[in-house]
């Protein structure tokens, strides 16, 4: 005999071979009238696993029992969640999928192709702008009928600049306007001395210190960027601390 699968309901095919005589199959053990005659019989659309029987009759005379045959139903796996990611600037991304049953595949387009990997995650190439791939689960044979697409984003890392506006080198008392690059969506923070300024958080800073001022620069997708530092030099004023009047 010859058991037979499909992925999902549908026929299946079946076939037996007998020593002599006509072929006869059965929906069950014992009893119960021919379904068909012959070497193959094609079940009607089934969605799980039947056990067909098959006996023999020549001359007069029929096989003592019947032989089952499988036509086994396999689940088509499906992809239930997928998990994509982001970066900053160029460089690897690391998405994420689950499937209901098998082998998680990823691949480059969303159909063709061969997989690129297997596995609940997928770490991609290097890559400088946001791309998308799919994935798809294979188990029994039996393969997801679409790819799930899985975005992986790179975001703009933003460029921090930091210039002063005047002279950066002052008496005690001075100060000196210290200005970042200004755009859309923009945040900033402050630091002197790579620590952060509390109250620093505009696109300009006023520093009376001495110390070296840079400013953090973040967008919208939290991607951010240092400034190089613009140093302060803070110069005591001196005092007359004693006189000597003439005579």
């Amino acid at each position: 005999s010859t058991p037979a699968a499909i992925c999902g309901t549908g026929t299946v095919v079946l076939g037996a071979t007998a020593s002599t005589g006509t072929i006869n199959w059965y929906s069950a053990l014992t009893g119960g009238t021919s379904l068909a005659t012959g070497a193959s019989f094609t079940t009607p659309s089934i969605a799980a696993t039947t056990t067909y029987f098959v006996d023999a009759t020549a001359n007069g005379c029929t096989t003592a029992t019947r032989t089952s045959v499988a036509a086994t139903v396999n689940a088509i796996p499906t992809i239930t969640a997928s998990t994509p990611a982001s970066r900053c600037g160029t460089g690897t991304v690391v998405l994420g999928a689950t499937a209901s049953a098998g082998t998680i595949n990823w691949y480059a387009a969303a159909t063709g192709g061969t997989s690129l990997a297997t596995g609940a995650s997928f770490t991609t190439p290097s890559i400088a702008a946001t791309t998308t791939y799919f994935v798809d689960a294979t188990a029994n044979g039996c393969t997801t009928a679409t790819r799930t697409s899985v975005a992986a984003t790179v975001n703009a890392i933003p460029t921090a600049t930091a210039t002063a506006a005047t002279t950066t080198t002052l008496c005690t008392g001075g100060s000196v306007v210290v200005n970042a690059n200004t755009g859309t969506g923009l945040t900033y923070q402050w630091l002197n001395n790579n620590a952060p300024i509390a109250t620093a958080t505009n696109a300009s800073y006023t520093a009376t210190a001495a110390g070296s001022y840079r400013v953090l620069v973040s967008n919208a997708s939290g991607c951010r960027d240092t400034s190089t530092a613009v140093a302060v030099i803070v110069n005591t004023i001196p005092t007359i601390t004693a006189s000597t009047p003439a005579s």
